[in-house]
């Protein structure tokens, strides 16, 4: 990290902490830091350590929010996991993006529509997230289930009816970042192939005279903005253990100019997320009984 900080500073610095205090003042400055993780390697002194780095914006494999689904996939960890994470990064100051897979195995369209609105009412609530249907590779076991007639890819065509079902349902805080996972055609052995799924569910919508209103699908590109002819939004939510303002600024064809998300940590529900919240104060004290301005972005040139 130190190193790529040295590259945008143009010199060499001695340490992470002169780096950082250089880039302040560099042409070439930082404005944001992502690593990509998993939901139980979350902890206070984890996320201590991402603060040090720089760290601005966390990703995680959620996957899927039912612990059966998770189970039989082998991933290792569960919802309360992911539920305990995000409440830890949100509480950080952290961006908070989650990644979800529908078609996992023991999965149908019909049990993915249900995971999905979970990713909302049970209160993970992410700034921003990737969907990935699951793409069938060689490598991995699941190939061997395939094989044997106990797994079965989705068709283009269900892709397609499932995402453009679930994408109007998306709140207006969150941003989706990506419809598929780009690996090579060559590599998938079954189900769908399709690259461009993110223009289909698009045509699809349109032709159903429906619209997503995701941060992605609003913002506005490519025109002209008269500030008298913007309005200031407040839209209200509370993730677990959190009171969220997600404040915009967008037009009368409702095209999104710029937001700011401010978060108001509330007391933990639970006794193991209390517990972690006072470690993370332990650890970080500026943090407790602070409103946190956790990202500001306004669209157009610099």
């Amino acid at each position: 990290v130190r190193r790529c900080f040295d590259a945008m500073n143009g010199t060499d610095s001695q340490s992470l902490e002169q780096a950082h205090q250089l880039n302040e003042a560099a042409i070439s400055r930082n404005v944001g830091l992502v690593v990509e993780t998993r939901p139980d390697m979350i902890t206070p002194a984890e996320i201590a350590f991402m603060r040090k780095l720089g760290v601005t914006k966390v990703q995680m494999g959620a996957q899927s929010f039912d612990d059966g689904i998770l189970q039989r996939n082998c991933r290792g960890h569960s919802v309360e996991d992911t539920l305990n994470a995000v409440a830890l990064l949100r509480a950080s100051g952290f961006k908070v993006v989650l990644h979800w897979m529908p078609n996992l195995l023991g999965a149908t369209p019909e049990s993915d529509r249900l995971d999905f609105q979970r990713m909302w009412s049970a209160g993970f609530a992410p700034d921003e997230i990737k969907i990935y249907p699951t793409q069938l590779v060689k490598e991995a076991l699941l190939y061997i289930l395939w094989e044997q007639g106990e797994y079965t890819p989705y068709s283009t065509k269900q892709l397609i009816k499932l995402i453009t079902s679930i994408k109007p349902s998306i709140p207006e805080y969150c941003r989706v970042n990506r419809i598929v996972r780009d690996i090579p055609s060559n590599y998938i052995m079954g189900g769908s192939r399709r690259s461009s799924l993110r223009q289909d569910v698009q045509r699809e919508l349109e032709r159903n005279h429906q619209r997503c209103r995701c941060i992605r699908c609003r913002e506005i590109r490519g025109k002209p903005v008269e500030l008298r002819d913007l309005q200031l939004n407040d839209f209200e939510f509370s993730p677990v253990d959190s009171r969220e303002h997600f404040l915009g600024y967008s037009t009368t064809e409702d095209q999104l100019a710029g937001y700011l998300r401010l978060s108001f940590p509330q007391s933990p529900s639970s006794p193991e997320r209390e517990k972690n919240r006072e470690q993370l104060y332990r650890l970080i004290p500026e943090l407790r009984d602070s409103a946190l301005i956790r990202e500001v972005h306004v669209y157009g040139q610099s």
